[in-house]
């Protein structure tokens, strides 16, 4: 191959992976859309149902700092339904049947429509 023909090409392919990276800054990708969608599911502590206590999704971040969290009752069967912001939410589980709340940072990315998450809680003594 020339000589001339090959830099031609590297050149070409580093420009392509330098627009494909973009110009970030570094910080993570966040969603600013005031969108919301439905999250539902079930809610087990250390695998077993949960009968009460709240779900928290937390879709604020950088972008969004006034974004208000979102809960929702654990009913008896343990289920929940919550409308929150789509894109990374924080979640968190307050019961009176969670021993320890130490427990792992759980997250879920929220979709536009009708979203399926089910949270199990364990411990981290637990584990």
């Amino acid at each position: 191959m020339n000589p001339l023909r090959r830099r031609m090409m590297v050149l070409a392919a580093t420009a392509g992976l330098a627009v494909s990276w973009g110009c970030s800054n570094g910080a993570p990708s966040v969603d600013t859309s005031t969108a919301e969608g439905t999250v539902s599911g079930k809610v087990t502590l250390s695998g077993k149902t949960a009968t009460k206590g709240t779900v928290i999704f937390d879709p604020s971040n950088y972008k969004r700092k006034d974004a208000a969290p979102r809960s929702a009752e654990i009913g008896a069967d343990g289920s929940y339904t919550v409308t929150t912001l789509v894109g990374q939410n924080q979640v968190a589980v307050n019961s009176p049947e969670l021993k320890n709340s130490d427990y792992p940072p759980i997250e879920f990315d929220v979709q536009a429509g009708d979203n399926t998450f089910d949270i199990d809680v364990t411990p981290a003594t637990a584990r």
